[in-house]
């Protein structure tokens, strides 16, 4: 079943920490751009291991705050990342990420599963590194 993450850093992760957080696990993964830079695709040859999309600004903290069930500080980014299944590779690779941009893990869901609320939280792009 499909997995979700959603990480907290208090800078943009940029596709650079990506591949290194890849890299960091198995240096044969492959990487790919999604959605005209939007994005990181990181790959065996088997398929997709994780998507990372590219991070958002936290506009209102305490919204964010409420929204993820988990308190988000002024000034924090937020990056949400795909895998296709439970694979321990994905995992492997968040953890590295979340390691190496000093972040934080704040929802690992199932789509379908619970969630703290239905709508985003007050996010932009500005300012954000590629």
């Amino acid at each position: 079943m499909p997995r979700e993450y959603t990480v907290v850093t208090p800078e943009p992760v940029t596709a650079v920490d990506g591949a290194r957080a890849a890299a960091e696990i198995d240096p044969y993964l492959g990487l790919g751009k999604l959605w005209n830079g939007g994005g990181l695709q990181i790959a065996t040859d088997d398929g997709l291991v994780l998507a990372i999309v590219r991070s958002t600004y936290v506009e209102d903290p305490a919204d964010a705050s409420v929204l993820l069930g988990v308190d988000v500080e002024a000034g924090s980014w937020l990056t949400e990342a795909y895998a296709p299944g439970t694979d321990p590779v994905s995992d492997a690779v968040v953890q590295a990420l979340v390691r190496n941009t000093g972040g934080r893990v704040v929802v690992e869901a199932v789509p379908g599963g619970p969630r703290p609320a239905t709508a985003a939280p007050a996010t932009t792009d500005k300012g954000a590194r590629s």
